[in-house]
């Protein structure tokens, strides 16, 4: 499959996995080629614990809108498994009679770390995105595509530093990260759509207010995996580098 003329599938996973824990968790696998989405005819499921031991054994899925989904029942995930993470999921998806695996990251989590940004927080910052308003500066008629992708490349940032969002107890840290994020990515679309250069000077604005809130960002974190903060100096989203002296 590697001839010029070949179009790949992509598996649209925006992040880990975080199954939590004595509840029911609905995954997904959504394939897309050529701009638009690609329903599978079949396929299952199997889910590995980091033991590399199967919880979930290659359990058919069902496909809706076009996507593979499956529910992992609750009674396959309890309170007696350890949590953490090095879990991964494999999706093994039939697509013109040829059958692809492909596989996700995943973890067995308490909670999900859960955002707190909406429409109305960003309406309070800029009312001329409010929809309602008098003067509304674009026909959108909501922002949540913008919130969506701001938060996961949030959450990508945060695990890349080496902080598991899941173990953050202090959601409303991240509101002024996200927030500006969300504004950056609006105006640099805007500028994309309506070629007028204040809406990248506003998206450039919004991006340092990012970067500054981003270095900025301490938040209560749960060490110990216990469901509840260590009670510590509260934790930097950017790792400190300690350098030792010289004899």
């Amino acid at each position: 499959m590697s001839g010029s003329t070949t179009t790949y599938t992509t598996a649209r996973f925006l992040s880990p996995d975080y199954l939590t824990q004595g509840a029911d968790n609905v995954i997904s696998c959504p394939l897309w080629a050529s701009g638009a989405l690609v329903a599978p005819t079949s396929g299952t499921v199997s889910v590995y614990d980091a033991g590399n031991n199967l919880v979930v054994n290659a359990a058919a899925v069902t496909v809706a809108a076009s996507i593979a989904t499956y529910t992992i029942p609750a009674s396959v995930l309890p309170s007696t498994l350890a949590r953490g993470m090095g879990w991964r999921i494999e999706w093994s998806l039939v697509v013109s009679t040829i059958t692809t695996v492909y596989r996700n990251s995943a973890g067995l989590v308490k909670s999900q770390l859960a955002p707190v940004v909406t429409d109305a927080d960003l309406f309070r910052r800029v009312s001329g995105l409010n929809p309602a308003g008098t003067a509304p500066l674009s026909s959108l008629t909501n922002y949540q595509a913008y919130l969506d992708e701001a938060w996961i490349s949030l959450l990508g940032k945060l695990t890349g530093k080496g902080n598991l969002p899941h173990l953050i107890m202090e959601p409303t840290a991240l509101r002024e990260p996200h927030l500006f994020l969300t504004l950056s990515l609006i105006f640099s679309d805007f500028r994309t759509r309506l070629d007028n250069d204040k809406w990248a000077e506003q998206a450039k604005e919004y991006d340092e207010k990012y970067s500054k809130a981003w270095d900025g960002l301490a938040f209560e974190y749960d060490t110990s995996d216990s469901g509840q903060s260590d009670g510590r100096r509260k934790r930097g989203a950017n790792p400190s580098i300690w350098m030792g002296g010289f004899d």
